[in-house]
């Protein structure tokens, strides 16, 4: 079971991208998720797959910017 908040997004424009995180940082009372980006890598993942490794992915910046 993940108790992490994810969204994942695909075919977004980079422009398209940014304006949609801008705004949902924007809303303070939304939680605080992962966001993630659909590659073509990524396109072939089992969907469990993905959010294991997004959410190690997201443990490790963590710990890497308590180290700073």
């Amino acid at each position: 079971m993940i108790d992490k908040k994810i969204i994942i997004v695909n075919g977004f424009t980079e422009d398209e991208l940014k304006e949609f995180i801008l705004w949902y940082k924007k809303n303070e009372k939304l939680p605080k998720p992962i966001f993630a980006v659909i590659t073509e890598h990524s396109i072939e993942w089992k969907v469990k797959d993905l959010l294991n490794e997004l959410i190690k992915e997201d443990e490790e910046i963590k710990k890497q910017r308590q180290n700073k």
